[in-house]
């Protein structure tokens, strides 16, 4: 026997004639809900990414803040075979900037910095830890580097920050104090980060008491540790954070210089040709013997006083 829903069973037995309209209405509902809710687990979705990135960077300049820094950084320390180093980097002339100027001007400051400073450390985690203070976690380029390599990382990235910048029709410059600590096995951050920032500090007395920028590291001996401040030989000839009216590098050719690489230790040299920020140096090989041609961030040279008899003869004698 067949049975018939009471609907059927007022035509005839036959569907109703409009059944199968409502059930396709109802079907579009359906799918329009659906769409509905599913547009709305991708708008969540997108604001949970958003809050997460904002979480962890620095909303005006886009790189890592001081909580995602000390998320990665202990990681990235523990995980890498390569030596690492803790750097700690405050700007020398940006308060007047900002007083002069205002803010939105500073604040454009600041990411032409970020910038700089993202492009010299490549893929190395750079961070803003906040207001004109910036934190980064370079490694050495390889292995079996030499053992102090953060020495030159430093040094480019001075030499990176100090060009002017222009910004608001305004030709503007500041320079950098930079604390650096290598990094041993096992590292500890928090101790690691103090100091750094102790060793920055030196750095920005020495530029205050000085008037140029300069970079302490600070190396582990027993009695905790021994800091040494270097002085870049070049920095623009303008007060900090006013317009700067002078090349950053003095030099010429024929000019005698010292050269700071990587590993620490000057080299006599001579000026063979300067552009605006750099200069084409013809130095002593690390040895002692014969000599090398390199072009030179502004930041690695100094006015040398004293005289080598290798590098001050004429090229053809040496």
């Amino acid at each position: 026997m067949r049975i018939l829903d009471s609907a059927a069973a007022d035509t005839g037995g036959a569907p109703p004639v409009g059944g199968q309209s409502r059930t396709e209405a109802d079907a579009a509902r359906l799918q329009a809900r659906i769409d509905q809710l599913e547009a709305h687990v991708q708008r969540l979705e997108h604001e949970r990414k958003t809050l997460r990135w904002m979480a962890g960077h620095d909303a005006l300049t886009g790189l890592a803040n001081r909580r995602l820094f000390h998320a990665v950084a202990p990681a990235l320390l523990r995980a890498d075979d390569r030596s690492a180093a803790i750097l700690i980097l405050d700007l020398n002339g940006f308060k007047p900037i900002n007083d002069t100027y205002g803010h939105d001007v500073g604040d454009e400051v600041l990411c032409v910095i970020a910038r700089r400073m993202a492009a010299c450390l490549g893929d190395h985690l750079v961070a803003r830890f906040g207001g004109d203070e910036f934190a980064a976690l370079p490694s050495a380029p390889r292995v079996h580097a030499p053992e102090a390599w953060w020495h030159e990382v430093a040094a480019s990235l001075s030499a990176a920050i100090a060009p002017p910048m222009d910004v608001a029709d305004r030709r503007l410059t500041v320079t950098a104090s930079i604390g650096v600590v290598p990094a041993g096995r096992p590292a500890d951050l928090s101790d690691l980060l103090r100091r750094a920032d102790q060793a920055m500090f030196r750095a920005k007395r020495h530029a205050r008491t000085t008037g140029k920028a300069g970079i302490t590291w600070v190396v582990a001996t027993e009695s905790g540790g021994r800091a040494v401040t270097y002085e870049p030989g070049a920095v623009p000839d303008a007060r900090p954070g006013l317009t700067a009216t002078a090349p950053a590098v003095p030099y010429r050719a024929g000019d005698p210089v010292w050269v700071h690489r990587g590993d620490g230790i000057r080299r006599a040299g001579i000026v063979e040709g300067a552009s605006e920020w750099a200069a084409l140096v013809r130095y002593r090989c690390s040895d002692g013997t014969g000599t090398m041609v390199d072009t030179m961030p502004a930041d690695c040279l100094a006015i040398r006083a004293e005289s080598d008899p290798h590098v001050d003869r004429e090229p053809s004698e040496a």
